[in-house]
């Protein structure tokens, strides 16, 4: 046994039955020596290798792990242990057909002379958290690339110039490296001509052969879409069959997944519209429904453009487009919530009781349409933040300790961070971040004081100290209306807004909200 093992045997034994203590926990803990040899672990973690503590012991990741992943583990102990520093970090976890992603706690493990002897790892799952961001990320994508595009379709003064501004609009951002416009052509190879292409991986579409018949060169997802006249998603190019022609073009352009969506003129497809993406699995539902959607916009903008008595139709088509995007980003947020509330059951609709009262303390300050729709968006998810929060927490039928609050306390810059991106043309990004803060600036994240806080976030902080006060929460019942109002009154002026204390005591008293109980 080496010295580290032998000052880690003595570490666990002074711990006084530290090794039983792990293994009540829900995380899953492991200990590893400086060589980033397992010296123990808990029974969460030996079940999810299917393998008994026993036989973990003494081995390495790479026994159990890909050599790429067992590599990414061993760099991060071994970052810890050279550093002295502990590290949080996301990162993939992969056993056999199982694809996980964790968020992994690393803190050096010291002997009584402040030696790094090892390292304490722990973890927890977060791929529902993981895929929600992800999905909200790429939906955010392809609502900016398609926004730029839409205003091409407006500037634009030639067919040519058209088509070349939507590809370069498409990936101007980079997170599509590639978007080409290719013509079917009526020869005896059933060609396809590229008629304009942008970004990274331009050069991927010089001198590309592709068909529109129905042999090899005609059943890639571009050929596929004209010939077919639908939308075609490739969300895994290396391991699809029929794009073998094209696969190692694909690879050394950094290409991964692809949708080519028909051009149509009348009843059939007159090209195609086709994107790529750096990353597998990026078209999901929306984005196909929202390509979809531009494309038809795309075809009928080039054919009002042909015909000069179509180009008022082409303008209320932009404006249909602008609002059918506002729409979708609307109900991004509705499905948001949704996964929010079946997160936390015990306060599943406390999002939506706050966003009512917030949106008639909106009226009775004589907000506009246009604030009072933020607010409620805005409302509606203003808890987006919590998704990085332990479902146990949230439910806690007890106080929260001073380390789960804090991280509580981190859902409005999380909810921010995760909506910032995010092209409305409201502040709810900004709405979220500010619910928190108080006008005497002693609230959170920022600090901030007075005007500094927008009106709709000032409306949004009342609302939700009077819904969370006066409705049952998982430590306690309903305190009622007037321990709420008792409370508002106290803090206005020094915390709250004076006037939208006052609005909501308005509110309040003509019975236009109701406390929700379980």
């Amino acid at each position: 046994m080496t010295r580290d093992k032998e000052l880690l045997a003595a570490w666990l034994g002074q711990g006084g039955g530290i090794v039983s203590v792990l293994d009540e926990l829900p995380q899953r803990l492991m200990i590893k020596d400086r060589r980033s040899v397992y010296v123990t672990c808990n029974r969460a973690y030996a079940r999810d290798l299917g393998r008994p503590v026993a036989d973990i012991v003494g081995r390495t990741d790479a026994d159990f792990f890909a050599p790429e992943l067992a590599a990414l583990y061993v760099q991060a102990d071994q970052h810890v242990m050279t550093t002295g520093e502990a590290l949080t970090l996301e990162e993939p976890f992969v056993i056999g057909d199982r694809h996980s992603w964790l968020r992994t706690s690393k803190r050096p493990l010291h002997d009584e002379a402040g030696e790094v002897i090892g390292v304490l790892v722990s973890f927890e799952d977060v791929t529902e958290q993981h895929l929600l961001t992800e999905s909200l990320r790429r939906h955010d994508w392809a609502l900016t690339a398609l926004h730029r595009a839409g205003e091409a379709l407006v500037r634009a003064g030639s067919d040519q110039e058209l088509i070349e501004n939507v590809c370069a609009a498409l990936t101007h951002d980079d997170e599509y490296p590639l978007c080409w416009i290719g013509w079917a052509v009526d020869d005896a190879d059933h060609s396809v001509r590229v008629a304009a292409s942008a970004g990274r991986a331009a050069a991927y579409a010089e001198g590309l052969n592709i068909s529109w018949g129905d042999g090899p060169l005609g059943l890639g997802p571009t050929g596929s879409a004209i010939r077919e006249n639908r939308v075609i998603v490739n969300n895994r190019a290396a391991s699809q069959h029929s794009f073998a022609p094209w696969k190692e073009r694909a690879r050394e352009h950094g290409i991964a997944a692809s949708i080519a969506i028909p051009l149509q003129a009348q009843n059939h497809a007159a090209g195609a519209l086709t994107v790529y993406s750096r990353s597998e699995d990026s078209f999901g539902d929306r984005e196909i429904g929202l390509f979809k959607e531009f494309a038809d916009t795309l075809m009928f903008g080039i054919e009002a453009r042909r015909n000069a008595a179509a180009l008022d139709a082409a303008t209320r088509s932009r404006v249909l487009q602008e609002e059918k995007l506002r729409t979708a980003l609307e109900d991004a947020l509705g499905a948001i919530a949704g996964v929010l509330e079946q997160r936390d059951p015990y306060t599943a609709g406390h999002q939506k009781h706050v966003a009512a009262l917030a949106i008639a303390i909106g009226r009775e300050l004589g907000l506009d349409a246009e604030k009072l729709h933020a607010l409620l968006l805005a409302a509606t998810v203003h808890d987006l933040g919590k998704i990085e929060v332990p479902v146990e927490i949230l439910t806690k039928p007890a106080r929260l300790n001073a380390a789960e609050f804090a991280l509580v306390k981190r859902h409005p810059e999380v909810g921010y961070q995760l909506l910032k991106r995010v092209d409305f043309p409201w502040p709810i990004a900004d709405i979220i971040r500010q619910h928190h803060e108080s006008i005497d600036g002693s609230g959170y994240p920022q600090g901030l004081k007075g005007d500094q806080i927008l009106l709709e976030a000032k409306i949004l902080t009342v609302a939700d100290i009077v819904e969370s006060i006066s409705s049952d929460r998982p430590y306690r019942p309903a305190l009622g209306l007037d321990q709420a109002i008792t409370e508002i009154v106290k803090i206005r002026g020094s915390k709250l807004e004076p006037a939208v204390v006052d609005a909501c005591l308005r509110v309040l008293s003509r019975g236009e909200f109701v406390p929700h109980t379980l």
